[in-house]
């Protein structure tokens, strides 16, 4: 028994399990027999007579639908008539004419006909040996073959009595209403959709069929979850297959993954135990000695992940990691590391040691999954950036020899992260819109995973932050309906409540942005603190925000990103604050900027720098402060969001017109400047913050007045009024730098 084949063929870490015993035989499975065995007979009849039109196009449809009546369980016989009578995949009027003869010669023969069935199917493997030397159909019926040659007397007649009952009852409910198989289609769809609700008691699945059904579905949970049965749907499903396979313990997995997908933790560990306790009963069947428990421990700890439980997460990590060293399991030791480095808050530095050692080469998922990880760990820890990215460009050369499509995408979204880690946000978007348009395709199905759903998120957050919030719900609607489900959905929905605190802070709406927070809190804790506190601030409530900044900043365990931006917000409260001396704001901004520098966070050192260009200004230092504020102009101007723009462009003309000491150069300057004004009036527009755009009017009449030109400062007095007409404001909220 191999723990190192069940992730590459089922995708879970899970260890292999023998195979049921021979499946047993059932009505459903005979009349498919019954179906083969005539369309054999009408195939070599329209050969032998050209005048019967049996067209190929018959025969597509016939082996189409065979196909499916072979892998998926049984149905009950007016479902099946109701499939061999419809538009899609209704078969030859005379094969189902001498498929309705044979049924009833099932009642009227009685149990010879089960006899001569033997010596039939032995003939139709041997006169189409050429055919059906290898396939499903000829697989078909020599499992059927010798599931009947192993059959005693008794079990025929039971056999017998059941396909006649099986018969009986189909044909009574043909008579009763010919409309029941109007919507029969929706039985049989390519991607593994089908379900039978009528469920009699002789329907089993077989082991090749729950198997098929499991190996689809989970693949489905993993890379396309949209096109996965719905959770109640498949967990009806599963319970058929364990009803009729109580040992098979990856019904058990699916039914695991199935709860965690709507955050049901009792019923999730409940199927993980029980998943488990089959799998070692299988393996003891194998060797006496089971070595797999490492696994169970392993995925329990990953249950409690789902559901943050952090600590039990991390014990039972732990015990996986003594399980698998003591059994030399070298798979399922590089996948708790890299869940160890996820989870634990002393996250090691990355070492190439991980990639390096020879003996590992064939571990590639697992150390692809490592190299992820531990990227993501480092860049919180102020590892070099051109490291990281040499590094993953060696996990995005693994992925792409060995073809793994969720790695991949992984790959692509982990780097657009790190991107705007570091301040390069257009980058970002470029790498987000690169994997949506990249073609992931494995077995000609489109890849519908974690990294394709960080890749929209993305983009969410960068249309919104450009103002365009109609583009940003269209994208999150989109995604809300691929990824429908925890725990992918969980990306989406901080994404719509960060998006909405945004837009109602610039829009002034109070009320609105207090509730998105609010429910942004069960979701992401410390960007819920830090929206409150910007929108404390928003509303000058100076006490609350300061409180709530304390609170973010004693928490150890923020990322440097989110202290650095908390700092900053920090800053501001000073600023806002009449106690507060110029010195401490700057103290509370250089050490903000000395932690920026030690994580490369680009963005975020301009965004300090313009504050710094703020307090200069207004500490009489305008020289100073158009230093300052010349410094980080390119780095915002070319990776912010239009917000930042426009503060940036508004405080850039502030300074060049206040270095300036003779009006008339104060008025050319003006001149040459209008356009960045107009530009940051725009970009407020559209945020619709109309406050800012009052405080560009108040500051343009201010000047014109200054400098005596009326007909320019009745102009602007003239909008600011228009605007404060249409949307009023209190004076408190006005000249402020936030």
């Amino acid at each position: 028994m191999s723990a190192k084949k069940e992730p590459e063929t089922v995708g879970f870490w899970l260890p292999n399990q023998c195979s049921a015993k021979m499946d047993i035989l059932t009505p459903h499975k005979l009349a498919v027999v019954f179906l083969i065995q005539e369309y054999l007979s009408l195939k070599k009849s329209a050969e032998e007579n050209p005048q019967l039109e049996f067209t190929a196009r018959d025969r597509r449809k016939f082996c189409i639908l065979l196909l499916k009546l072979i892998q998926y369980p049984d149905m009950a016989f007016k479902d099946l008539y109701g499939l061999l009578t419809s538009p899609v995949y209704g078969i030859h009027r005379a094969h189902l004419d001498e498929f309705e003869k044979l049924m009833k010669m099932l009642k009227t023969v009685g149990i010879e006909i089960l006899f001569d069935l033997y010596n039939v199917i032995e003939k139709l493997i041997t006169d189409n040996a050429s055919s059906y030397q290898i396939g499903i159909v000829g697989l078909y019926l020599r499992r059927v073959f010798v599931t009947l040659d192993k059959m005693n007397f008794p079990e025929f007649m039971a056999l017998y009595r059941n396909a006649v009952a099986y018969y009986e009852k189909g044909v009574r409910a043909v008579q009763i209403s010919s409309s029941t198989f109007s919507n029969s289609e929706s039985f049989m769809k390519l991607e593994a959709q089908t379900v039978y609700k009528d469920r009699n008691s002789t329907s089993k699945w077989s082991m090749k069929q729950a198997e098929l059904f499991v190996a689809q579905q989970s693949t489905l949970l993993q890379n396309n979850e949209m096109n996965a049965l719905k959770p109640k749907e498949m967990q009806t499903r599963l319970n058929e297959i364990i009803h009729d396979h109580p040992l098979y313990s990856q019904a058990y997995f699916v039914s695991y993954l199935n709860s965690v997908r709507v955050r049901d933790f009792v019923n999730a560990i409940d199927a993980l135990h029980r998943s488990f306790d089959r799998s070692t009963l299988n393996s003891m069947a194998l060797v006496q000695d089971n070595k797999e428990y490492q696994y169970s421990a392993l995925n329990l700890a990953i249950l409690h992940a789902q559901f943050n439980h952090t600590e039990e997460a991390l014990a039972s990590l732990k015990e996986c990691i003594m399980l698998a060293q003591e059994n030399s399991d070298k798979i399922c030791l590089q996948l708790a590391h890299a869940w160890l480095c996820l989870l634990d808050a002393s996250k090691p530095q990355f070492s190439e040691k991980n990639i390096a050692n020879k003996e590992l080469i064939t571990l590639v998922h697992s150390i692809s999954l490592g190299i992820q990880s531990l990227v993501k760990s480092s860049a919180a820890t102020g590892y070099t950036p051109a490291k990281l990215f040499e590094v993953l460009l060696k996990s995005d050369i693994l992925n792409c020899q060995t073809s793994m499509i969720d790695l991949i995408a992984n790959g692509i979204a982990e780097r657009a992260a790190l991107w705007a880690l570091y301040g390069k946000n257009e980058v970002s978007s470029l790498c987000s819109q690169l994997l949506l348009n990249s073609d992931l395709k494995s077995l000609g199905k489109t890849y519908n995973g974690e990294g394709i759903c960080q890749a929209l998120c993305s983009l969410i957050v960068w249309l919104a932050l450009q103002g365009e919030f109609n583009l940003a719900l269209i994208i999150l609607k989109h995604t809300r309906e691929r990824f429908p489900r925890y725990p992918l959905s969980k990306s989406w929905m901080v994404v719509d409540y960060y998006i909405s605190s945004i837009q109602a802070i610039f829009r002034g709406e109070w009320t609105d942005a207090s509730n998105a927070c609010y429910q942004l809190y069960t979701l992401d804790k410390h960007l819920s603190l830090l929206q409150r506190a910007y929108l404390a601030l928003a509303r000058l409530n100076i006490t609350s925000a300061d409180l709530l900044l304390r609170k973010l900043l004693d928490d150890d365990t923020i990322e440097p990103l989110t202290r650095v931006r908390a700092l900053l917000l920090s800053a501001h409260t000073l600023t806002l604050s009449p106690a507060t001396t110029k010195m401490e704001v700057v103290n509370v901004l250089n050490e903000a900027l000395a932690i920026a520098n030690k994580n490369y966070l680009d963005y975020e050192k301009a965004l300090i720098e313009m504050h710094f260009a703020h307090v200069l200004l207004t500490m009489k230092l305008p020289h100073q402060a158009l230093k300052s504020v010349k410094s980080c102009l390119e780095n915002i101007l070319a990776n912010g969001g239009i917000y930042d723009r426009a503060k940036v462009l508004f405080l850039f003309v502030k300074c060049i017109l206040v270095v300036e000491q003779k009006a008339v150069n104060k008025i050319s300057k003006i001149g040459k400047c209008l356009p960045m004004l107009e530009q940051a009036v725009e970009y407020f527009q559209k945020l619709e913050c109309y406050v800012k755009v009052k405080d560009v009017y108040i500051f343009l009449a201010s000047f014109y007045n200054e400098v005596e030109m009326n007909e320019e400062r009745n102009k602007y007095a003239y909008k600011y009024r228009l605007v404060e007409e249409q949307y009023p404001t209190a004076r408190e909220y006005l000249n402020l730098f936030f």
